[in-house]
C-alpha cells in the first residue's frame, strides 16, 4: 500500500462531465496526490508511457481504442498497473475476460465516493474488487452452471462488436463507433458469429439470454 497522500490515479472517459464527476469524488480522497485525465484509450496510453501511474479508472466503451483494448495494452506497457473498469451495465463476458487478463476491479458508473475509495484501497493491496452489482453477476452465472461461456472464446474486438451487435447497431454505426471500416466489422463479426455457432443476430440474441448477457 502506498503512503498518504502518494497516489497517482489516470482516469479514462471519452465524456468531459463523466471525467469531472470522477474527478471530484477522487479530489478528497486524501491518499491520492494525481489525478490526470484522458479522453481516450490512445490518449491514456500516450499518458502512461509518460507517467507512472498507480491506479487506472477505464471507462469500458470508448471510441477508437475500447477499454477492452486499451487496458490489454496497458498491461503490457505496465505490467504492475492497477486497472479498475467504470461500466454502465454488466457483461458477464466481459468481466471474466478482463479479471483473467489482470484487470484488478470492476465497478460500476453508479459507484459511490465511498465504493471507489474501497475499490483503490482493495486493488492497491493487491486484492481484486468487484461492486455487489458485478459480483451477483458473476455469482450467478456460476449458479445457472455458465461456467463454459462460449464467449470467452472472442478477442476483445469480436467481443466489443458482438456486445454493439446486442445493442442494435447496424455494421455501418459499429464502423463508426469503433472508427474501423464496414469490411473489418464485417470480418469480425463472421468470425465471432463461427465461434458461438451463430448465423443471424436473432441466434446471437437467444444464445446471449442464455447465458445472461441480454435481457
Amino acid at each position: 500500500m502506498q503512503e498518504h497522500g502518494e497516489l497517482k490515479v489516470l482516469v479514462v472517459d471519452d465524456h468531459e462531465l463523466v471525467r469531472a464527476g470522477m474527478h471530484r469524488l477522487l479530489q478528497d480522497n486524501p491518499q491520492i496526490a494525481l489525478i490526470t485525465e484522458a479522453g481516450s484509450g490512445e490518449e491514456a496510453l500516450k499518458f502512461a508511457s509518460l507517467e507512472t501511474f498507480d491506479v487506472v479508472l477505464m471507462d469500458i466503451n470508448l471510441p477508437g481504442i475500447s477499454g477492452l483494448e486499451a487496458s490489454d495494452k496497458l498491461l503490457l506497457l505496465v505490467p504492475e498497473i492497477r486497472i479498475i473498469m467504470v461500466t454502465g451495465q454488466l457483461d458477464g463476458c466481459n468481466i471474466r475476460k478482463l479479471l483473467n487478463a489482470g484487470v484488478r476491479g470492476y465497478i460500476t458508473k453508479g459507484s459511490s465516493a465511498e465504493e471507489v475509495g474501497i475499490a483503490i484501497d482493495k486493488v492497491m493491496s493487491g486484492e481484486q474488487y468487484l461492486s455487489p452489482d458485478v459480483a451477483q453477476q458473476m455469482a450467478m452465472d456460476m449458479i445457472n452452471g455458465f461456467d463454459e461461456n462460449p464467449f470467452d472464446r472472442l478477442t476483445t474486438r469480436e467481443t466489443e462488436i458482438i456486445n454493439l451487435l446486442l445493442h442494435g447497431h447496424r455494421n455501418r454505426q459499429i464502423s463508426t463507433n469503433l472508427h474501423i471500416s464496414e469490411k473489418t466489422v464485417s470480418t469480425h463479426r463472421t468470425r465471432a458469429f463461427e465461434k458461438l455457432g451463430v448465423k443471424t443476430t436473432a441466434e446471437l440474441v437467444r444464445l446471449a439470454m442464455r447465458f445472461g448477457l441480454w435481457n
